[in-house]
């Protein structure tokens, strides 16, 4: 199953509320970036405003869920989901860089989800965390966005 086709698929059906779906799962365990999905929406042409505003808050109500599973059933699970490997080197990247280390991973070629997990596990103060999370997410997808609602005012899809 091609997971982006079906996701662009599930943009072009349910619009809006696919974006926010999918970027609620992100955090959880979603293999293709959502910003594949917000592009996707912008040219179908979709108002860019509002797909920034669903895929954000979506993303950090998902991980909001992702904090509390972790902090719950923790590393016994993240090591199933992503390996010892990936979880003693996202472990040690938090330690190091705590809020900013989410900001970071979020322009990284690091799987978010596993940041998300990670922060939970060690407790990070949840506050702190979600900020991280959104304000490291509405800069990367404002950054992403624009070029593209740009290019869509001036090239109709």
């Amino acid at each position: 199953m091609d997971l982006t086709k079906l996701g662009i698929g599930l943009v072009e059906e349910y619009g809006y509320y696919a974006l926010f779906l999918i970027g609620f799962f992100e955090p959880i365990f979603q293999p293709v970036p959502n910003e594949i999905f917000m592009i996707a929406g912008i040219t179908l042409g979709m108002d860019w405003k509002l797909v920034l505003i669903s895929a954000t808050i979506g993303i950090t109500l998902g991980s909001s869920v992702t904090y509390y599973l972790s902090s719950k059933y923790g590393e016994k699970l993240v090591l199933k989901l992503f390996g010892r490997e990936k979880y003693l080197k996202s472990q040690e990247f938090l330690k190091k860089w705590g809020f900013f280390g989410i900001i970071i991973a979020s322009f990284a070629p690091v799987p978010f989800e596993l940041i998300c997990w990670t922060s939970g596990i060690f407790k990070m103060p949840f506050k702190v965390y979600i900020f991280a999370v959104f304000f490291s997410r509405i800069i990367k997808y404002t950054l992403i966005v624009l070029p593209f609602a740009a290019i869509a005012k001036f090239w109709q899809f």
